[in-house]
């Protein structure tokens, strides 16, 4: 359990934020499905690096689509720029936290690999 504590943390905010976006319209909604998706995918990267499950190539395309989904729930708004002016948090810093993250993880070298 403590080697996941962090996304364990990221995917009960994340869902937290989604309920709550759910509940009451707002940026919550967007938030919390990039923050879930992003932890997701790290620790999907993170338990193949440590051996804990099995690398296929099934999994490596959920995670691929994880992140995609994050930079088209960014990419795809309306005045995007606007967005990030006004909201830097939930537009630029919350996904590039969660794609850069995924991305450390998934090239990480661990003493095991070769």
């Amino acid at each position: 359990m403590k080697k996941h504590l962090g996304s364990t943390i990221a995917l009960v905010i994340g869902v937290l934020f989604f309920i709550s976006g759910l509940i009451q319209p707002t940026n919550n909604l967007i938030r919390g499905i990039i923050i879930t998706f992003g932890a997701l995918a790290y620790r999907s990267a993170k338990k193949q690096k440590l051996g804990e499950v099995r690398v296929s190539l099934l999994r490596k395309t959920l995670e691929l689509f994880l992140i995609v989904i994050i930079i088209a729930a960014v990419l795809l708004q309306n005045n995007l720029s606007y967005k990030i002016e006004t909201y830097p948090v939930d537009n630029l810093i919350i996904p590039l936290w969660a794609i850069i993250a995924y991305l450390v993880i998934a090239f990480k070298k661990y003493r095991n690999e070769k």
